[in-house]
């Protein structure tokens, strides 16, 4: 049974280069700095001092491939 949708994942784009590269996660201070350059107003360092190392990597997945998680 086909549900008619095109899964947008699938494109040129996500084969080039991820976003979501080993660089990004390498260490916590890389994470709170790259989840500063997504949104900085949401992301403030009171918030991203309270998240742990969990809930970093998932706000970066979340950023990266929202539709895959």
């Amino acid at each position: 049974m086909g549900l008619n949708f095109t899964d947008k994942r699938h494109t040129s784009a996500v084969f080039s280069v991820p976003v979501g590269s080993p660089a990004n996660y390498a260490s916590v201070a890389a994470m709170k700095a790259r989840l500063q350059a997504i949104n900085s107003s949401y992301f403030t360092t009171a918030r991203l001092n309270a998240m742990n190392e969990n809930d970093l990597t998932y706000a970066l997945r979340l950023a990266d491939d929202a539709a895959g998680v």
